[in-house]
């Protein structure tokens, strides 16, 4: 990964990947559960894995990813209800580690709720293949002042 990649990354963040799955209930696939900025960074992690280099490295810490264990991945799961118990230990077999007390209902004109979890980068299509999952999101990323300076 390059500087290019890093600004394409940006780019197509900003663009699309801030708006992406905000209607839920028009997701019909599991590669539109998917947030793009979330697929970009497992990207990252894959190609750290395959051909690590110090400057890949930097550019992922700078984009506020976690570099300690590049196999894991922090994610928001977008669900309409809490999961339930059985659902729960289906995606503890996958290798997720849950955090139901980061658990936030729907609220608003939002149908969705989120839990936090870690996953390993190799169960992304197998978790947005799940019914219950309404979208994934990155939950790494770099946080910005948004004011108007």
């Amino acid at each position: 990964m390059n500087r290019r990649a890093a600004l394409v990354f940006i780019f197509v963040y900003i663009i699309a990947g801030a708006s992406i799955n905000t209607s839920c209930a028009s997701q019909d696939t599991p590669q539109n559960k998917v947030n793009t900025a979330l697929s970009l960074q497992i990207q990252f992690r894959e190609q750290q894995i395959s051909h690590p280099t110090t400057e890949n490295l930097g550019q992922m810490k700078a984009m506020g990813m976690r570099t300690d264990n590049l196999s894991l991945q922090r994610i928001y799961i977008r669900l309409y209800k809490p999961l339930t118990a059985g659902q729960a230990d289906e995606l503890k077999a996958l290798g997720l580690t849950l955090y139901p007390d980061s658990w936030i209902p729907p609220a608003g004109s939002s149908p969705t709720g989120s839990m936090l979890a870690d996953m390993p980068v190799d169960k992304l299509d197998t978790l947005a293949a799940k019914d219950y999952v309404i979208g994934l999101d990155t939950a790494e990323q770099a946080a910005h002042f948004q004011g108007d300076q």
